[in-house]
């Protein structure tokens, strides 16, 4: 390719996020997917309020941008860590760890990710809701 590729937004569908994988409404919007000569996968995720990622792991280094409202990302058996727009969280590759909107707020992020193979996200069980709504709470700005 010898010039710059343009996908109108327009060209894209929204698509709902997979129930298997994640608790409550939860929209993306895939902005780049993995190709011949890239393996970036970058998609834009909205969360409702409350809604949020099962557990799981990358077999590589995950890029959160947040790009609007209030969300989180704990990884398993540290303290949650809150994000709002213009935060960028790296999750390692093999971290267990989920993410998603804190109560009573929406959030949106873009998660890039440089894809291995069909298997790259090991996904696993819904974040308990007694779980998450002890540590789901947006702190006062």
């Amino acid at each position: 390719m010898d010039d710059v590729t343009i996908r109108p937004a327009a060209a894209r569908a929204t698509k709902t996020a997979p129930a298997e994988n994640f608790t409550g409404t939860v929209l993306q919007d895939a902005y780049a997917a993995p190709t011949a000569t890239s393996r970036t996968s970058a998609t834009l995720v909205t969360f409702a309020p409350g809604a949020r990622t099962n557990w799981h792991t990358h077999k590589t280094r995950q890029v959160l941008v947040a790009t609007l409202g209030t969300g989180m990302v704990e990884v398993r058996g540290k303290p949650p860590r809150i994000l709002r727009a213009g935060d960028v969280a790296e999750v390692p590759p093999g971290v267990v760890h989920w993410h998603g909107a804190v109560a009573g707020h929406l959030f949106a992020h873009i998660s890039f990710l440089e894809i291995e193979g069909p298997d790259n996200n090991n996904w696993m069980e819904p974040v308990d809701e007694a779980h998450y709504r002890k540590v789901a709470v947006a702190p006062e700005a």
